[in-house]
This record gives structure tokens, C-alpha cells and sequence, in this order.
């Protein structure tokens, strides 16, 4: 890991948390390959892939279907409750 990779992932959650679609879907794959000095967290995948495909991010929804398929029900209803929690804050 390197500093760009870790600015690249400061970067694109300043973006994510204000709306930017693209930056919700590539900080959700960071999340999902531990990418960018983040930890890998499907539970964050999923409320980032959640959040994208919400705003019309087509590839996000593909994503979301593939996390579930490998996460726990304990861990999915948690990225719901979060992501629901995001969605109150409008990003």
C-alpha cells in the first residue's frame, strides 16, 4: 500500500459521502478488495454499492447481489441499517 492508493480512498470518500455516484461505487470495491489501506469490509461494500446503485449506478446493483451472496444475514442487515442511516444524510 501507498500513499496514493490512501489518498485515492480519502478522495473518493469525500466524493462518496457528497453524492458523487462514481466514487460510492469505487470506494464500495475498495472496501470489497481491501483496497486503498482499507480494510476489506463487505459490510461498507455493500452501504457504498447500496448508496450508488440507489443514485442509478447500474454495475453497483451487480455488486450489491454479489456481496449478499457472501455475507452473513447479521451483516446484511447491518449495511441496510447503515446505508438507510446515509440515505437520511443524502449521500
Amino acid at each position: 500500500m501507498n500513499s496514493i492508493e490512501i489518498e485515492s480512498a480519502e478522495h473518493y470518500l469525500a466524493a462518496a459521502e457528497q453524492g458523487d455516484v462514481s466514487a460510492q461505487f469505487n470506494l464500495s470495491v475498495m472496501y470489497a478488495n481491501g483496497h486503498g489501506g482499507l480494510v476489506q469490509d463487505f459490510i461498507f461494500a455493500h452501504v457504498w454499492a447500496t448508496r450508488a446503485a440507489h443514485n442509478g449506478d447500474k454495475e453497483a446493483g451487480l455488486l450489491c447481489d454479489f456481496l449478499a451472496e457472501n455475507m452473513t444475514q447479521q451483516q446484511l442487515e447491518l449495511a441496510r441499517k447503515i446505508s438507510l442511516q446515509c440515505r437520511s444524510y443524502k449521500f
